[in-house]
C-alpha cells in the first residue's frame, strides 16, 4: 500500500522527508525543555548546584543544536548535491545523536527536580 505524498523508492523528491520533520520536532522539543528548565530554576522552588543544571542544559542544548543542524543539511539539499548513502549514515547518527543527548539531558532534570515536580 502507498501513500500518494511518499516518493518512490528511488526517487529524488524529498528523499528525507520524515527525517527532516523528526529534526524539525526535536529542535522545538530542545527548546521547550530549555523553558521548562528555567521555570524550574528560578531559585524559589529548589536549589540545585550549578555544576548539575550547567549539564542538564548543555545536554538539552547540544540535542537541539544537533537537530537544527540536521534539518539545515536536510533543508539545503536541493542547493547542493550529497551522496544518497552518505547522507542516509549521517542522517542515522544525527537521530541517534540528537535523541540520546536530549533523553541524558530529560533525565538529568527529572532526577534533579523530582522533589518540585511530585
Amino acid at each position: 500500500m502507498t501513500d500518494e505524498n511518499e516518493p518512490e523508492r528511488g526517487s529524488t523528491e524529498l528523499p528525507f522527508a520524515r527525517a527532516y520533520d523528526f529534526f524539525k520536532h526535536m529542535t522545538g522539543i530542545s527548546l521547550i525543555s530549555i523553558g521548562g528548565v528555567f521555570a524550574f530554576v528560578d531559585g524559589s522552588a529548589a536549589k540545585i548546584h550549578p555544576v548539575k543544571l550547567v549539564v542538564i542544559m548543555g545536554f538539552i542544548c547540544l540535542a537541539g543544536v544537533v537537530s537544527l543542524l540536521q534539518a539545515v543539511t536536510l533543508a539545503s539539499l536541493e542547493s547542493q548535491s550529497v551522496p544518497h548513502a552518505k547522507l542516509a549514515r549521517q542522517v542515522k547518527y544525527g537521530q541517534i545523536a540528537a535523541t540520546g543527548l536530549l533523553m541524558v539531558g530529560l533525565g538529568a532534570f527529572i532526577q534533579s527536580f523530582t522533589k518540585v515536580i511530585l
